[in-house]
């Protein structure tokens, strides 16, 4: 989907829904991946966790115009606006409403996701039993502290 011819070494990250109604690109350095247990994530995701990129969010340019549907941790009471396509139903977006200077970028939708390492888990109290902890990663019962 992009055209956007990145230089060696650019920050630089583009990507789309399954269909191309949405693109995005963004020009930051991520804060960190993280995969997320919760149940809205399995939900939303459709697999065992999801794969978040936490970005600046004023980064972060859009074309299109994603749907939005409003979330509530039912053990957190944390408000989450979880954006997709509305032609193909691709989540691509989550924003945090405690972090409004941030927002979540699906991973699987990234154009290259290469060189993402993720660097913590959170909701690992709801991961899938067959999903097996990494030593190399921070894991929290909940939202990470």
């Amino acid at each position: 989907m992009s055209n956007i011819d990145l230089a060696p070494g650019s920050r630089v990250r583009t990507g789309h829904c399954l269909c191309g109604s949405i693109s995005y690109r963004f020009d930051a350095e991520p804060e960190t991946v993280v995969l997320c247990h919760c149940a809205h994530c399995q939900r939303n995701s459709g697999g065992a966790f999801s794969v978040n990129v936490l970005v600046a969010r004023d980064s972060l340019e859009i074309k299109g115009t994603p749907k939005s549907y409003q979330t509530v941790g039912v053990e957190n009471g944390n408000l989450r606006d979880r954006l997709f396509c509305t032609d193909c139903g691709t989540p691509i977006f989550t924003i945090l409403h405690e972090r409004p200077d941030l927002m979540i970028v699906k991973a699987g939708t990234l154009d290259d996701p290469s060189g993402l390492k993720p660097a913590a888990e959170v909701w690992w109290r709801r991961a899938q039993d067959w999903v097996e902890p990494n030593p190399n990663r921070a894991r929290f019962d909940g939202d990470a502290k």
